[in-house]
């Protein structure tokens, strides 16, 4: 989030009287986010805007202000930021990074994903948004049942053009990855699914790649190879609601019912997603596959 400096003295070197009054706010305003103070750097990155509202480069101001206001939870004002900045520097995609985050981390999804589109559109290459493009679609194949089985289809192999390409250019992306299992997973093809998110555990281990890996081999009927992965898991993660959920699933289905309940109660008391436990222990359904 360093505001660069040295580009913004060589504009203010040749403006009038206030051009040192503006660098003074700017290094001020660094120091003061190097040090979180978040509410006195905002007040200060507020006077340098003020001092030369004209400026050009005024839109990287603009996003330190935006990026001030997340870090003090204020999404509305950041939002207000960022669209500021982008009114002068509409191709930056920094800027249309950060406010497709702030979108997405109040829920509008739609301006969101405009703006990641937006960035891939001057941008292909560009890593972050390739990976909430991809996650994006599949969260929609995930949560659509009105899918039909040609749309479903269609919907997952636009998701998995982008985690390919993700892969491609990053071959560490875990979660790259991951999205590729899951995307297997929907289409039925269990041994390819694993391959995936086992290769996602190997970059990084995560929680939520083993709930998907161990998962998957309940529901292909593998009790003993996700006891194997569940155990690995739980020592990783001892207080994951969701892998306790897992666990007691298990047990329902080799009907180890006292250990079922006893360990449900577990995963709830950890936080376990409630749609997960209304899944198992109500309407058990398996991952979503339209063959």
């Amino acid at each position: 989030m360093k505001i660069h400096l040295i580009i913004l003295f060589l504009i203010c070197a040749f403006c009038n009287g206030k051009a040192q009054t503006y660098f003074e706010y700017v290094d001020s305003a660094d120091n003061l986010i190097k040090q979180e103070k978040w509410a006195q750097a905002e007040n200060v990155v507020i006077s340098a805007l003020k001092s030369m509202p004209a400026n050009k480069l005024n839109y990287l101001l603009w996003s330190n202000l935006g990026e001030i206001r997340i870090r003090q939870e204020n999404t509305e004002g950041a939002l207000e930021a960022f669209t500021i900045g982008l009114a002068s520097s509409p191709n930056n995609t920094s800027l249309l990074i950060k406010r497709a985050s702030a979108y997405l981390s109040i829920n509008r999804v739609r301006e969101g994903m405009e703006d990641i589109d937006n960035c891939l559109r001057i941008d292909s290459t560009l890593l972050w948004p390739l990976k909430m493009k991809g996650l994006l679609l599949l969260d929609n194949c995930e949560t659509n049942d009105n899918f039909s089985k040609e749309k479903l289809s269609e919907k997952l192999h636009e998701a998995e053009t982008y985690f390919m390409k993700l892969k491609k250019l990053d071959s560490n992306s875990y979660e790259a990855y991951l999205g590729l299992g899951k995307i297997e997973a929907m289409r039925g093809n269990s041994v390819l699914a694993e391959r995936y998110f086992r290769k996602s555990i190997e970059l990084k281990p995560d929680n939520l790649t083993y709930f998907y890996l161990i998962l998957l081999n309940i529901e292909n009927n593998n009790p003993v190879q996700a006891k194997s992965d569940l155990s690995i898991a739980l020592k990783r993660y001892p207080k994951d609601g969701n892998l306790f959920l897992l666990r007691a699933a298990i047990n329902k289905i080799t009907f180890q019912n006292e250990a079922a309940l006893a360990d449900k109660k577990i995963a709830i008391n950890y936080g376990a997603d409630p749609h997960l436990v209304d899944r198992f222990f109500s309407n058990y359904s398996p991952l979503k596959s339209k063959k």
